[in-house]
């Protein structure tokens, strides 16, 4: 950790420090925009249109989002490269340090006015995480995690779940923009629900991961996730001492296509329990 906080930027700031920025930045333009509309009682002003399917939505706010932090990115490191959800890549590409940002994550949740969703600003170096930063706009809840740094909620120390049984354990979920492999996971969940304690679609993948790392949820499961969605969520389970792993239980980074975390005892118990579900046969057929 200490190596990543003397990397400065062009201003003098560490990395955590413009990952802070950059969120908070974005974070700020979505509570101003929830205030403007809300005041007018009409979703139609967040602009809410269909990207890439039937499920996949953005709005303008995203767009602004988006652009508050690649100008800083850009401005602080300008040799660095950037993945973003709305504009793609920018920056350098062969740069070893990339990263992933997430203006909203859980569009649909703020288009329609429901209060959960997150910005999301990641930093890996090649495959190895350095940093993820999390910023709930709505609740004022800063995520915050550096690689060997552990995990902060607003500056407090967190750790994920040490739940071992599945009668007391959260399941956290979404259902992503392939309707079979869904179809597929509900039928996985209908049969395990009885078991667990309860189970939430979170509508986030971000903040539902982000969970599973300070024990809100015990397990978040997801078939279908983006780069930007995962890469900063990642760095934060691991930090928070949570398991954290593709569905096949391999190594994750940001570019696996689906993730699970939490509870390391959760994590085994699920695996083995839908090891034969068409679920998990889905996504193993699909990498």
């Amino acid at each position: 950790m200490g190596n990543l906080l003397t990397q400065s930027s062009t201003s003098g700031k560490n990395q955590l420090e413009v990952a802070i920025k950059c969120a908070e930045a974005a974070a700020q333009i979505i509570r101003l925009r929830i205030l403007d509309t809300f005041e007018r009682d009409s979703k139609i002003k967040l602009g809410l249109t269909t990207k890439n399917g039937w499920n996949d939505r953005v709005t303008e706010v995203d767009g602004e989002a988006e652009k508050a932090i690649i100008e800083i990115l850009e401005s602080e490191y300008p040799e660095h490269g950037i993945i973003a959800e709305e504009s793609g890549v920018q920056g350098s590409i062969s740069s070893p340090f990339q990263w992933y940002i997430d203006p909203i994550d859980g569009t649909r949740n703020f288009a329609s006015g429901l209060p959960h969703t997150c910005v999301s600003v990641g930093l890996w170096q090649k495959h190895a995480p350095i940093l993820g930063v999390l910023i709930d706009p709505i609740r004022n809840e800063t995520f915050t995690a550096v690689n060997g740094g552990g995990a902060k909620v607003n500056g407090i120390d967190v750790f994920a779940s040490e739940e071992g049984n599945l009668s007391e354990a959260l399941l956290g979920f979404d259902m992503g923009y392939n309707p079979e492999q869904g179809n597929f996971l509900l039928s996985a969940i209908n049969e395990l629900w009885p078991q667990f304690q309860s189970v939430r679609m979170m509508g986030s993948a971000a903040l539902g991961i982000t969970y599973s790392g300070c024990a809100r949820l015990d397990l978040y499961a997801h078939h279908y996730v983006q780069p930007w969605d995962i890469a900063a969520a990642i760095v934060f389970v691991q930090e928070a001492g949570g398991l954290v792993t593709d569905l096949n239980g391999e190594k994750i980074h940001p570019h696996s296509g689906h993730i699970l975390a939490g509870s390391p005892a959760i994590h085994k118990v699920f695996m083995n329990s839908t090891a034969d579900s068409k679920w998990r046969k889905s996504v193993k057929n699909a990498d």
